[in-house]
């Protein structure tokens, strides 16, 4: 079988191989890269899935039985994140660890490449490890630093918890461990002094690998560039995150500093607090965390290649490279795939996900699948040129940053459209580098007389961004990016476009509910939120939405939605419906009439407030554990 060539002719890639070491890019880029290695291995996101990578280490015969390193000289590239959502993090990051040391020893190479999740772990962002991601970390935790963390935890609740309605919600957001971890993963900690040395990018035989994706701007950085900026980033984001927590008092955890970092008050603000509020939010948009960066740039792996195509030639050319290989965004397939001619392979095979493990190969000039089910090498899958969904942002994109682009971006068309169940207006935006999507809903039907049936509530935007305030302000997370403007001279709502989604009822009309294995806890929240609102539609679960590849749901449409009944809707709030998880039954029973109305004042009335504390007060006395299931008020 004739596999996929990826060389150049001889003479071109002397040619640019010259260039290279006397012109431009090449002559500050020596650090990270590498000619005439007679065999690369490329790996994509592990995520702690340790028994898979040993198939594949084993099957490429990388590692022997006792799994020391017998690749001689052949170059192993993990192409990002080896941790997060998998249970074997710490088994991960020792093998890989110590094969560094003895590939080098025996004339190869080990190059493990910054993925997103490396730089969330590095940056005290740990949403995404798995139960066992924290317990391996329990043993070194400090006990000093738990119960401090529990002090500045009990400071941002409120008066009137007590301890024993604190410790399970604690427990919950910071499980045993946590601290442990945290401390191992800072940039002078076991892994994470090892972290800050890794490269995001680097170049073997004219193959550029990185994490997510390169942007033409990015690339013309060059790899030297774009590495010690990614390095020095994360540095300074890490040391002044720290700083932001301990002066605010809050819990020591990424989102929390950024939480903090948007309340503080505007540039007239002089004070300590501030200074480094302003640091953090500058470091946010640094080229570690943004979304056209380096570590998350999807716009390569879903978008459409006539989009795409002139940037990914523009950063190859810059980099003097021929071919490009990345992960971060699964293969919709389960297999690696290749784009724009070969010049794209994408290897993220959804590991995590429950995914067969496979590797790409080059060797030879060709190029090739190894898959250790059939202990066979075979040819990439080559995708549709049409991509396959979200485009030009990330979903991590900090959310201060998203409300402003929707709020001040360009909008340069509106076209009306279906997708699965969502009937919706949706504009195209544009500016500060980014192309996105966005509903807009003008609908605003007058208010009726106060009724309990629910024809008798009234659609309008103004609940869609109320139930985005509301979704904040209780700290639930299932709704979109939502603000208020005016669009072709109508007023109404603007709302994040998920492009990837998918609606509930569709799962089950295709068979694939299966999907939704591991989300019963968000399904368990989406119901109470939709019973808190009292959303009303016309098919069960419609605006409930699945983002496949980010494994969470999402609300939309909630244009229909608080009433003036204090009554739960038994449509809506399915028995049995719980329990509700201790640390979100604690923040939902802290949350006052006069906190929401200083959230949502211009757009609920002191009636639909009222309703809506009355009918949470019935919600989580039947979900919070007790037994109950819901039943509407008689």
């Amino acid at each position: 079988m004739r596999l996929e060539k990826l060389s150049l002719p001889s003479l071109m890639a002397i040619a640019i191989f010259f260039l290279l070491t006397v012109t431009g890019h090449g002559a500050d880029t020596c650090r990270y890269v590498w000619t005439d290695v007679p065999r690369v291995v490329a790996i994509g996101d592990v995520h702690g899935s340790y028994d898979k990578l040993l198939k594949l280490l084993r099957g490429t015969g990388l590692v022997d039985e006792k799994l020391a390193w017998t690749g001689g000289d052949t170059h192993l590239v993990f192409v990002g994140d080896l941790i997060d959502r998998g249970p074997d993090d710490r088994p991960v990051l020792d093998l890989v660890r110590r094969l560094q040391t003895e590939a080098e020893a025996a004339g190869g190479r080990v190059h493990t490449l910054l993925g997103n999740h490396e730089v969330m772990n590095l940056s005290s962002d740990l949403r995404y490890v798995s139960e066992k991601g924290f317990k391996d970390f329990s043993p070194g935790e400090n006990k000093r630093a738990r119960n401090q963390a529990l002090q500045r935890f009990r400071n941002t609740v409120g008066p009137g918890i007590s301890l024993a309605e604190l410790k399970p919600a604690f427990e919950k957001r910071f499980p045993q461990g946590y601290f442990g971890r945290q401390s191992a993963f800072w940039y002078t900690g076991e892994y994470g002094s090892w972290l800050v040395e890794q490269p995001a990018v680097i170049m073997i035989n004219g193959v550029v690998f990185l994490h997510g994706g390169l942007t033409e701007e990015v690339a013309a950085l060059g790899l030297d560039a774009i590495n010690d900026q990614v390095h020095q980033n994360i540095m300074s984001f890490a040391k002044n995150g720290q700083e932001l927590v301990q002066l605010t008092g809050a819990p020591p955890s990424y989102a929390d500093a950024l939480r903090m970092a948007h309340q503080v008050g505007g540039a007239s603000d002089r004070s300590n607090r501030a200074a480094v509020a302003r640091t953090v939010l500058a470091l946010s948009e640094s080229l570690p965390y943004v979304p056209s960066g380096p570590l998350w740039y999807r716009g390569i792996s879903n978008e459409t290649e006539r989009l795409e195509r002139r940037s990914v030639q523009r950063s190859l050319q810059d980099l003097g490279a021929q071919t490009m290989v990345v992960a971060h965004t699964p293969t919709a397939s389960g297999r690696i795939n290749s784009r724009f001619a070969g010049k794209v392979f994408r290897v993220d095979v959804g590991m995590a996900y429950g995914r067969e493990p496979l590797a790409l190969v080059f060797e030879a000039g060709e190029t090739a699948v190894y898959d250790p089910a059939t202990d066979n090498y075979g040819l990439p899958m080559v995708e549709p040129k049409q991509g396959e969904g979200v485009a030009r942002f990330a979903e991590q994109l900090p959310e201060e940053q998203m409300l402003d682009f929707l709020r001040e971006a360009e909008i340069t068309g509106c076209e009306e459209r279906q997708d699965g169940l969502r009937f919706a207006k949706i504009c195209d935006l544009e500016g500060k580098d980014l192309h996105l999507r966005a509903v807009f809903q003008s609908v605003d039907e007058k208010a009726g007389a106060v009724a309990e049936e629910p024809k008798s509530v009234p659609r309008t935007y103004r609940n869609e961004i109320a139930s985005f305030l509301v979704d904040r302000s209780l700290r639930i997370g299932l709704v979109p990016a939502t603000v208020e403007r005016t669009v072709e001279g109508e007023r109404g709502s603007l709302q994040l476009w998920l492009e990837s989604a998918v609606d509930l009822p569709l799962l089950e009309t295709y068979d694939q509910m299966e999907l939704l294995n591991g989300l019963e806890d968000q399904i368990i929240l989406a119901d109470f939120f939709m019973a808190l609102i009292d959303v009303h539609a016309s098919h069960e679960m419609v605006g409930v939405m699945l983002l496949p590849h980010e494994r969470r749901l999402q609300i939309a449409d909630s244009t229909k939605a608080f009433s003036t009944s204090p009554k739960l809707n038994p449509e809506l709030l399915t028995p049995p419906c719980g329990p509700i998880e201790p640390d979100e039954a604690l923040f939902l029973r802290s949350i006052s009439h006069q906190d929401l109305k200083d959230v949502t004042g211009a757009y609920l009335s002191k009636d639909q407030i009222d309703a809506l504390l009355a009918r949470r007060d019935l919600v989580l006395d039947a979900c919070s554990g007790t037994g109950r299931t819901a039943e509407p008020a008689s």
